[in-house]
């Protein structure tokens, strides 16, 4: 919803002392692949010793969970297998082959952050990576919980339900929305919506969304990252006749293909990733660490790193000339992402990404 220069001073501002970037061809993919490229970037600054987030159930038995994953033994396979041609999600049917192993862990896993922390703990054990898990309670609302608070303070609302307040266009809510934030966050956002550098238009992200899919054929639309078995059709079928982008999603939704799952597709789709790119970035994680802010003490660190980080750091949007063209790749597809948030604003600034200068 905000330019990542508004959520790096957010973060700056209550309590972070350095702000890194996950890079957009890993960040608008699902927990594991957002999780590996988390891990890997902060393992490469060689001085992270510990990594902490939050879960719904901090005291469940997450390692053995991340130990069974990344072990994947014949029964487990077959479980998996099972479930899935039964019409299960891969989500579903990894959750309940799990479950028959680890009992308990199919409702551990209904939960958000619970699912991040496997995919966290997981590719810590499966690298080996000098770092220590340390997982705290999630308290407040769950992550999809569009319901804010009934009374103010009396719980931490979900961004979720922060968001949809904020955008509902309902008298008052806007400002509900901002009191249910830290101030310090509240006054930011306040300043970027005075400033139109939000995108918040539902109706506007549909239309570049429905320009995307009435251009494209199955074909091209197959190719899209993580399009797969068909789905293609349906959505350019859908192009024709949904009114809304939330009417879109809605249709496409199914037991196979979770509300997650189909709004990534378009992500991929606005902002051009395929099937052969994405598997590349996978395969060779994360090509630099990309500052976007820091005080005193991240300055401290950010020095301390010149020694031990084993990628480029970097703080502008452009790449050392000797880091090769993947580098190049990745950075250009970051250049892509933010152009068309850009259009998505009141107050489009172009080539924003070169402009950007990191809080330093």
């Amino acid at each position: 919803m905000i330019d990542k220069g508004t959520r790096a001073r957010m973060a700056l501002a209550c309590g972070a002392d350095l702000v890194l970037e996950l890079p957009v061809a890993f960040s608008s993919h699902n927990a594991g692949l957002f999780a590996n490229a988390a891990v890997d970037i902060l393992a490469a600054t060689g001085v992270v010793r510990e990594l902490s987030f939050g879960m719904e159930n901090p005291a469940f038995d997450a390692a053995a969970v991340a130990d069974l994953l990344n072990d994947e033994s014949d029964n487990f396979r077959r479980a998996i297998r099972r479930y899935l041609s039964e019409g299960r999600s891969f989500v579903q049917a990894r959750g309940m082959a799990i479950d028959e192993i680890i009992p308990g862990a199919l409702n551990f896993l209904k939960g958000s952050n619970n699912n991040l922390a496997i995919a966290y703990i997981k590719r810590l054990r499966g690298k080996k990576y000098p770092m220590a898990a340390v997982p705290i309670a999630r308290i407040g609302a769950a992550y999809h919980d569009a319901d804010a608070p009934v009374a103010e303070g009396c719980s931490y609302a979900s961004a979720t339900a922060i968001r949809a307040l904020f955008t509902s266009g309902a008298c008052g809510q806007k400002e509900r929305a901002l009191a249910l934030m830290p101030a310090e966050s509240a006054a930011l956002l306040r300043e970027a919506d005075a400033r139109g550098r939000i995108a918040s238009c539902g109706a506007r992200y549909w239309r570049a969304l429905k320009l995307m899919l009435l251009r494209s054929d199955a074909e091209s639309l197959s190719r899209v990252a993580e399009m797969r078995e068909g789905l293609e059709h349906k959505m350019l079928r859908l192009a024709y006749e949904a009114e809304s982008f939330e009417a879109f999603v809605d249709a496409c939704v199914s037991k196979r293909y979770p509300r997650g799952r189909i709004q990534r597709y378009c992500a991929h789709l606005l902002i051009g990733l395929t099937h052969e790119a994405s598997r590349e970035y996978q395969a060779a994680g994360p090509a630099y660490i990309r500052v976007l802010g820091a005080n005193e003490t991240g300055r401290e660190v950010l020095r301390a790193m010149r020694g031990t980080a084993s990628l480029p750091v970097i703080s502008r949007a452009s790449v050392p000339k000797d880091s090769g063209a993947y580098a190049r790749r990745m950075m250009q597809l970051e250049h892509r992402a933010t152009e068309i948030w850009e259009m998505l604003t009141d107050n489009p600034v172009t080539k924003a990404e070169a402009r950007f200068v990191p809080l330093l």
